[in-house]
């Protein structure tokens, strides 16, 4: 496989802490601007569907999983869709596991559903499902073949939100709840795609996602909306985390991504932040024939930190 040179400086950079153990290096916060793709390699894949995460929870409690045929042991990706917390579901729509690239380069991938905010389901019954399928999915390691000591997640938008809230809650047993409670839900790195961080700052756009995710706005379930935010759980000791935005997103504003960086800076947390100059939600999605698709191809860099273990805690 062809690999740009600037993708080799940024693997060197941003993992290195994981293959060699450095831990000032695996602290660094970096930035970057969109470059162009580079090509993966292709393997065989085994697809499960439709397999219940807890007892009796219904389509909105499933995951289906994407499994290696030719290689065991190998990391998993776990996909959290997006839309709004009210719709969207694990299958994928213009971002799904199919299209990630992340199948073909051998790891094992999840994609899971949670209960969505419409009708009733407020918060946190989502971040609490997604830790239950986390618990679930390395109850279950043995059986499918994954490493239950390598898992990264990876979400878009409502995703975003959740798996930036997976990687800053990672240690803290709050949002355990439900089956499988000896296994843990901590996860090894995150790749937050234009999610929300801060549920107090305001966001036109998803009014009325919010209202139904929280119960009603967020001004008047302060509570709430606090304990649904990613930046009042940061700290120095959670996974690293790639967090992608573009400028002119107008559904979730670029805003977000700035004050969750500020806070994992200010944490001493690890991460990445990508900023896309001039580019929306839709954009980023819907190019990928255009250099925005680097975007999506550098998941494959950043789980390069599964390689070798675990995150530099």
């Amino acid at each position: 496989m062809i690999t740009p040179p600037w993708s080799s400086k940024l693997i060197l950079t941003l993992f290195a802490c994981a293959a060699v153990g450095a831990t000032d290096v695996g602290r660094a916060q970096i930035r970057s601007v969109t470059q162009q793709p580079y090509p993966t390699g292709g393997n065989s894949v085994a697809w499960i569907w439709n397999v219940p995460y807890v007892s009796g929870g219904g389509p909105q409690q499933q995951l289906d999983l994407y499994v290696p045929t030719e290689h065991k042991n190998e990391p998993l990706i776990v996909f959290v869709h997006g839309g709004g917390w009210e719709h969207g579901d694990k299958m994928g729509d213009s971002l799904n596991p199919n299209n990630l690239q992340l199948l073909w380069d051998g790891y094992a991938m999840a994609s899971i559903n949670y209960r969505l905010a419409a009708p009733a389901a407020v918060w946190p019954a989502q971040i609490q499902d997604c830790k239950a399928a986390l618990r679930w999915l390395r109850a279950h390691a043995q059986q499918y073949g994954y490493d239950p000591n390598r898992i990264g997640v990876i979400g878009e938008s409502a995703g975003g939100h959740l798996v930036a809230m997976l990687g800053a809650t990672n240690g803290d047993k709050t949002f355990d709840v439900g089956e499988n409670l000896n296994e843990s839900s901590d996860v090894t790195c995150v790749v937050d795609l234009f999610g929300i961080a801060d549920f107090t700052l305001p966001m036109p756009a998803l009014a009325t996602n919010v209202k139904a995710l929280l119960g009603g706005p967020a001004q008047e379930r302060p509570e709430l909306a606090r304990s649904a935010s990613p930046i009042n759980y940061v700290h120095a000791s959670q996974p690293p985390m790639l967090v992608v935005h573009g400028t002119a997103d107008r559904l979730v504003p670029y805003l977000q991504a700035e004050v969750l960086v500020e806070a994992m800076e200010k944490a001493g947390a690890p991460f990445y932040f990508h900023t896309v100059v001039g580019a929306a939600t839709t954009r980023i999605l819907a190019s990928l024939s255009t250099p925005q698709r680097a975007i999506l191809m550098r998941v494959g860099e950043v789980s390069a930190c599964l390689k070798t273990g675990r995150s530099s805690r």
